[in-house]
């Protein structure tokens, strides 16, 4: 799971970009209408992001503008000091 962070006119969004094999799992389920490219507030991106990616035992990679990630929701970390998440 993929999680663009955008700036919009509504504040601080998350576009969803959802694997093919998370679409295929959730078909049938409530999260079947999860498509990607889906704006949502930020928050409710994260939250979804997560369930979706425990459903699927797959990771959240948050990507896109950083300054849109409040600083008290905790510090964001560099993908690229986890190679196992990264390749």
């Amino acid at each position: 799971m993929v999680i663009e962070m955008r700036w919009s006119d509504l504040g601080a969004v998350g576009v969803l970009h959802v694997p093919s094999s998370v679409t295929q799992l959730v078909a049938g389920t409530e999260y079947a209408n999860v498509r990607t490219g889906e704006r949502l507030a930020l928050p409710i991106a994260l939250g979804l992001s997560i369930i979706l990616a425990g459903l699927s035992d797959s990771h959240v990679v948050l990507t896109g503008d950083k300054s849109a990630w409040k600083e008290n929701w905790g510090t964001l970390l560099d993908v690229s000091n986890f190679p196992e998440i990264s390749a």
